[in-house]
């Protein structure tokens, strides 16, 4: 042990605890006393009894009530977030049900007949295309044979 921190039955010297309240010690110093204090029952009660009345700040007027409201305000909005996030989750859950299953299709058939719409035929576009082709086919070819006319 350090001898400068211990007395000869290994407690804490005044000393060591004035320099720990003031802020006078090493860190590694201050780790020693502190396992110290940690493990042995009268170093603790030394340090606990050093401390003077002065030493502690007073607590201001109403600060006891302020605090018990603030607890308390907040567990009544973490109840209404439980409760709310409750109701959402069941309502999606709900909403999932019907969604895949056939109590949807169950609750939409309502005898109401329902309009089939046919796909588009387009015959007479295509008849007209087929048409044009073979217009434009036709041309091409005139103009084939009418420029191997002219070249010869």
């Amino acid at each position: 042990m350090n001898n400068d921190l211990f007395d000869r039955r290994g407690h804490i010297k005044n000393s060591s605890i004035e320099k720990l309240k003031n802020g006078n010690l090493k860190k590694t110093e201050i780790n020693i006393l502190s396992e110290h204090i940690e493990s042995c029952e009268e170093c603790a009660q030394k340090l606990s009894n050093s401390f003077e009345q002065k030493d502690f700040l007073k607590v201001p007027c109403g600060f006891e009530e302020e605090i018990e409201y603030k607890i308390n305000r907040n567990h009544k909005k973490n109840k209404q977030l439980f409760f709310y996030s409750l109701k959402v989750s069941a309502a999606a859950c709900m909403a999932l049900v019907l969604v895949f299953s056939s109590a949807l299709n169950f609750m939409a058939d309502t005898g109401v007949r329902k309009l089939e719409i046919k796909s588009p035929q387009f015959t007479a576009v295509n008849s007209m295309n087929v048409k044009l082709e073979n217009f434009t086919n036709n041309i091409i070819d005139r103009e084939v044979f009418n420029n191997g006319i002219q070249k010869k």
